[in-house]
């Protein structure tokens, strides 16, 4: 039997039914306790912020772990906390991701590893610009915990959307595939360049869909990805009309890649090869995965 499950990237165009479904639930409320003592740990002071029904969400200063620890202005806003074993098979660890003491090329926030050894949690490691805000959790067999995630990163009139793979080695420290990506330029409006104003080409591409599926047999974990992606180059009269207010018309192609995991990372699969073209390339596992343009 396959699961499959949607998610829309974009967060603010469809309802959020859709994302809910793909996206693992926020464990802070399951781990009550657990993440308070590890917030414990990182927020200055001990310094806790709560909600009213008394969960962990954050810290009122920046960890010393931030970039910008020594800002008394910004504080750091606890998103998504995962329970499982990711360093190891039999390690129980605690993932934190936030935002809110990081830069714009750090994507605001990072994320902390912590190890349980029974009820108290030990900072493993801090990955600034590591964000698991928006990801599901797996696993294969004999394998730690996984986490294939969602994000997006904006600069002036660009989004990069991407989708990543996460896995922890022993010390706590990242192993991040960038497995797709989209590059929307649609705020460029009337195909006018933002920064020159020479006519341009508009162009408008986005991820739409995620299937996650595993086979009854647990021979193969394919990972299934549905992108947008359209372009054109506006004649002077839609480019005139645009400017009063018609959007360009634009036609969307849809293109529905998988991916197959080897134990290790997500392949294309062959069939997909050619689709992929299309779409800005994926960085290597080498690299990080939201930061090098």
């Amino acid at each position: 039997m396959f699961l499959v499950v949607i998610l829309v990237s974009w967060r603010g165009c469809l309802g959020q039914s859709k994302m809910d479904a793909f996206f693992d639930p926020d464990e802070v409320s399951t781990h009550r306790i657990l993440v308070a003592d590890a917030l414990k740990q990182i927020c200055p002071r001990g310094l806790l912020s709560f909600d009213t029904h008394g969960n962990a969400t954050g810290c009122h200063y920046c960890p010393p772990q931030a970039t910008e620890h020594d800002a008394d202005d910004l504080s750091w806003d606890l998103k998504r906390t995962f329970a499982g074993h990711f360093t190891s098979p039999d390690e129980e660890n605690i993932v934190l991701t936030g935002r809110g003491c990081e830069s714009h090329s750090a994507n605001f926030g990072g994320t902390f590893v912590f190890a349980v050894n029974g009820s108290v949690p030990q900072l493993l490691h801090y990955e600034s610009a590591l964000i698991t805000e928006r990801c599901h959790k797996f696993r294969v067999a004999k394998s730690m915990d996984m986490l294939v995630c969602v994000d997006d990163w904006g600069a002036q009139v660009t989004l990069w959307s991407y989708v990543y793979l996460v896995k922890f080695h022993q010390n706590g420290q990242s192993n991040v595939q960038h497995i797709f990506e989209t590059v929307d330029k649609s705020r460029q409006a009337c195909g006018i360049d933002f920064f020159d104003g020479r006519n341009t080409s508009v162009q408008k591409s986005g991820i739409t869909a995620l299937e996650f599926a595993e086979p009854r047999d647990k021979s193969v974990t394919t990972l299934a990805i549905t992108a947008t992606l359209g372009e054109k180059s506006p004649t002077d009269e839609e480019r005139r009309a645009c400017q009063q207010g018609k959007p360009v018309p634009l036609t969307l192609n849809t293109y529905r890649m998988t991916f197959l995991f080897d134990g290790n990372i997500f392949r294309p699969a062959r069939e997909s090869e050619k689709m992929l073209e299309l779409f800005p390339k994926a960085e290597s596992a080498e690299h990080s995965y939201s930061t090098e343009h």
